[in-house]
C-alpha cells in the first residue's frame, strides 16, 4: 500500500505541474475536496483551475513521507512539499505541509481529501 500510494502522490504532483486535469478528473472522488490557502475547493473547482494552470509548479518536493494505514480501504498520506511556482514569470516558494486521504474503491485508489498548510 505505501509504495502504491507514494507512486499516485508523484503522479499528483506531476499532473499539478503539467496542468493534467484528466488525473484529477479520474483520481478526485466526486464529492472530494482539498483545504488551501486559497479556501476549500471542491473537485468541480479543481479540475478546471489545474487545467488552467495560471501558476504552474515548477517543483514539487517532498520530504518526511509518512503512510498512515485507517483500514484496509483508507490511508493518510502526509509529508512537507517545498512548492516553486511561476507567478507572473517569477519563481515563488511555497512551502508547506500536506495531508492526502485516500480510499480504494473496488481496488483502485482515490482521493477523498487534500489538505495543504503553508509554513
Amino acid at each position: 500500500m505505501r509504495e502504491k500510494l507514494l507512486e499516485l502522490e508523484d503522479l499528483m504532483w506531476k499532473a499539478n505541474r503539467e496542468g493534467d486535469g484528466d488525473f484529477y478528473e479520474k483520481y478526485l472522488l466526486d464529492d472530494a475536496v482539498a483545504v488551501t490557502k486559497f479556501g476549500i475547493i471542491d473537485k468541480a473547482t479543481a479540475v478546471p483551475g489545474i487545467r488552467i494552470n495560471h501558476n504552474p509548479f515548477v517543483k514539487t518536493d517532498r520530504s518526511d513521507e509518512q503512510v498512515i494505514t485507517v483500514d484496509d480501504h483508507t490511508a493518510i498520506v502526509t509529508y512537507r512539499v517545498d512548492v516553486t511556482a511561476l507567478v507572473d514569470g517569477n519563481e515563488v516558494h511555497l512551502p508547506s505541509y500536506a495531508s492526502t486521504v485516500w480510499t480504494d474503491v473496488h481496488g483502485d485508489w482515490r482521493v477523498a481529501f487534500h489538505q495543504q498548510t503553508a509554513f
